[in-house]
């Protein structure tokens, strides 16, 4: 398929791109002492010791936070008072202001590459280093894609679709909890029970759900899966410019897409962005075409991703669910080890210290 089919990387980079545009509106209209924390879900870490990064809005008149303030929640409770209204954004691994857990060695480095201030070592400071960046109300929109790059490059979140603070929503509307990281967990639809990642649909008594429509061009197609998507994640899920529905499939991101010119709905994830051993890519992406039953592996030279079709020229609803449960489940077990595998140093990155956090419970 072409990429004027199916752009992964575009759609991926507008995605942040909104997710940053939302924030920085979020952020800029905090009232002063207004406190907002991001959760940042990296998977395998414990719920209490997830990182998050905390935005603080300063008052532009006393320069106060609106409270005492201590280096463990990063925000001292004074700052310049000549400097107007202000954001101060801290970056934390977890825990709470009374045992806040710090970031490792590898990731202070990479938040001071992309821009972020970081504390020097200091044996007698109280709590861990806590990166952090100051900007005034103005400049949120820089804060904002600073925080977005540092999700992505250092957290390793392939796409705002897991974050659960800020909606994808349309641009004005309100932070919500809207995205899910998984289905909804509730079974009272009239369709059908939601797919959680790793399990099939199960079909409810509703009939509506084995009806079949006639699907005769693109636009009806892609009605016809935000319809589903719908009831398989218990909300409303949006298409980009491209018609393209993103939608996390356990521990990576999964895009579907009603193709253009011919009767299939389309569903892509891109698996591993940068490889690092073609052979073991090779031998990886052979061995897991031979045994899938429900995905094709691509290894184009540089990049490992997924891909899978459904005829749409007749439309059921759940077979596309059972469809998704299924390529959903499959990407969630196969991931681990092939990124482990092909890209061993990406993969000690973004996970060492998550597999010790694992170990330790």
């Amino acid at each position: 398929m072409s990429e004027f089919e199916f752009d992964v990387d575009a759609s991926i980079a507008a995605g942040w791109e909104r997710f940053a545009s939302r924030l920085a509106g979020f952020v800029r209209d905090l009232v002063p002492g207004a406190t907002f924390d991001l959760t940042v879900p990296v998977p395998g870490v414990r719920h209490d010791s997830t990182p998050y990064i905390r935005f603080t809005a300063i008052d532009p008149h006393t320069g106060d936070a609106g409270d005492s303030g201590s280096m463990e929640d990063g925000v001292p409770g004074t700052v310049e008072a000549s400097v107007p209204g202000s954001v101060v954004a801290v970056v934390s691994g977890g825990g709470d202001d009374d045992e806040p857990a710090p970031l490792r060695p590898h990731q202070y480095n990479m938040l001071a590459g992309l821009g972020w201030e970081v504390p020097p070592v200091d044996p007698y400071a109280r709590g861990p280093r806590l990166p952090r960046m100051r900007v005034p109300l103005h400049e949120t929109s820089h804060l904002a894609h600073l925080v977005a790059g540092t999700i992505e490059q250092v957290f390793g979140i392939p796409h705002p679709v897991f974050l659960h603070d800020v909606a994808d929503t349309p641009s004005g509307a309100p932070l919500a909890e809207t995205t899910r990281a998984e289905p909804a967990a509730s079974t009272t639809s009239a369709r059908t029970a939601p797919v959680t990642p790793g399990h099939p649909a199960t079909p409810a008594s509703d009939p509506a759900d084995f009806r079949s429509e006639p699907i005769s061009d693109p636009d009806q197609a892609t009605r016809a899966v935000r319809q589903a998507l719908d009831e398989v994640y218990g909300d409303h899920v949006e298409s980009d410019d491209q018609d393209l529905f993103t939608v996390p499939a356990g521990c990576v991101v999964l895009l579907i897409r009603a193709h253009r010119s011919m009767p299939l709905i389309v569903f892509r994830s891109p698996l591993v962005s940068m490889v690092e051993d073609a052979a073991a890519a090779e031998t990886e992406v052979a061995i897991l075409n031979r045994d899938s039953l429900w995905c094709r592996y691509v290894f184009d030279g540089k990049s490992i991703y997924a891909e899978s079709e459904l005829v749409d020229r007749v439309f059921v609803p759940v077979n596309f669910k059972i469809q998704l449960a299924e390529i959903s489940a499959e990407l969630d077990d196969v991931y681990p080890d092939l990124a482990r595998r092909v890209s061993p140093g990406q993969w000690r990155d973004l996970h060492s210290a998550d597999d010790l956090r694992s170990d330790d419970q």
